[in-house]
């Protein structure tokens, strides 16, 4: 099979000074193809470390793509090191240049010397266009295998990836006739990860080879299935058979597959169903509406919320019961109750959705703790409230509050769609 591996160039990663968006996006969309991704790499800007990591991969790897340290600056390294590492010169490669000249016209600022040092390349390499900035790829194609350098910068990378690297792998692949490695990815909300392990049972019976991992996050479990073929058309059907038989145990819990969310699968069924949504938050702080306006077009479900955070908010912006307030809390079952009945009255929508809570770290009690929420779901019939304890973690309580509510909405949206 086709083996890819990653190395990652930057200081700025290394000390956790950025994320390190650059690897997920790549080895994705190598995996989609077919090729398997055998590792990633970080490094810093170190000229040692990055030939060391050249000669740990070329020997056990198809393809290296390195992203990072081809800036105009001191501290840009990747360039002057791979010249080194083949045995090669600069030299300038006048269609960039000419590409620098008229990009920096454009924006009306002057090109330096600095800046022309981005338009020479190693003699050796195949210069890759980048149409988004300013430092090209570049390809070195060996004996056995191949290096390719990219930006660092994500939209840099992400655009010579999609317009000169995939497909090459796309083409390398196709004529080696090496067996291909896919996966496919099914998304679950409502059930935790170890009643998800027991309703699907011993997946040795049924993967014939495969692999199933569980990938748990705030908002659900993620099903990995993964295959190795001969072609792209036996590891599709080995797919379908491991798919069919996870729908028949759990498809219940199935929402959906890699590429969807579980907020855009909500909005497709409240658009589907004609429904509109409006939501009142107090421990959420906001995150569920942006979870929802996150969404193109979402003003066609969407109309609108409130974060109501204290008590005197909940009452004057929600007219939420003085009495039920002094009486039962804030963090209880009656305020969500009217909190999500008001705040769909108040926007007119098909559903209203109320949270309140205590996130944490501090606040709770011994009958409410850290993390216990309430959560309302109204519609003009009847308001739903469920009461949850989640974590110590505030931001964690947040986060599946947020999720909780989405899979309430879901279920009630999935039996209108029925």
């Amino acid at each position: 099979m086709f083996k890819i591996a990653l190395i990652l160039i930057g200081d700025e990663l290394c000390i956790g000074q950025i994320t390190n968006t650059n690897a997920s996006w790549i080895a994705s969309q190598c995996t989609g193809l077919g090729a398997l991704v055998t590792c990633h790499t970080t490094i810093g800007d170190n000229r040692q470390d990055l030939i060391n990591e050249l000669d740990r991969l070329l020997s056990i790897n198809d393809l290296i793509i390195l992203t990072g340290g081809l800036g105009p600056t001191h501290d840009d390294i990747t360039k002057k090191v791979l010249c080194d590492y083949f045995n090669d010169e600069l030299i300038l490669h006048e269609p960039t240049l000419e590409y620098l000249k008229e990009i920096f016209s454009i924006r009306g600022y002057k090109l330096t010397d600095r800046n022309k040092e981005q338009a020479f390349v190693p003699s050796k390499s195949k210069v890759l266009p980048n149409a988004v900035g300013t430092a090209p790829g570049m390809l070195f194609e060996l004996d056995c295998n191949s290096v390719v350098s990219l930006p660092g910068v994500p939209t840099e990378m992400k655009y010579i990836m999609i317009n000169h690297v995939l497909p090459l792998i796309q083409k390398r692949i196709s004529e080696r006739y090496d067996d291909v490695v896919l996966y496919k990815n099914l998304l679950t909300t409502g059930i935790p990860e170890s009643k998800l392990a027991d309703l699907i049972e011993n997946p040795d019976e049924f993967l014939n080879g495969g692999t199933l991992a569980f990938l748990p996050s705030y908002q659900g479990v993620k099903l990995r299935i993964g295959v190795t073929a001969e072609n792209f058309s036996l590891a599709e059907g080995k797919l379908d058979e491991i798919e069919k038989i996870i729908y028949d145990r759990v498809g219940r819990f199935i929402f959906g597959t890699e590429g969807s969310s579980l907020v855009s699968v909500v909005g497709q069924f409240l658009t589907k169903l004609n429904k509109t949504v409006s939501v009142a938050e107090s421990c959420t702080g906001g995150l569920l509406g942006g979870q929802f306006t996150s969404l193109s077009g979402s003003s066609k479900f969407f109309k609108g919320g409130v974060i109501v955070y204290s008590n005197e908010a909940k009452e004057k912006t929600l007219n939420v019961s003085h009495d039920s307030l002094l009486n039962h809390g804030a963090v209880s079952e009656q305020v969500a109750s009217e909190m999500a009945n008001n705040v769909r009255k108040n926007f007119n929508t098909d559903f209203g959705i109320g949270i309140t809570g205590i996130a944490g770290p501090t606040g709770g009690s011994e009958e409410k703790p850290v993390g216990t929420v309430f959560i309302g779901l109204s519609d003009e019939t009847f308001v739903n409230v469920k009461r949850f304890v989640f974590s110590t973690d505030r931001e964690v309580n947040r986060e599946r509050a947020v999720g909780t509510a989405l899979t309430m909405l879901l279920e009630k949206l999935r039996n209108l769609d029925c």
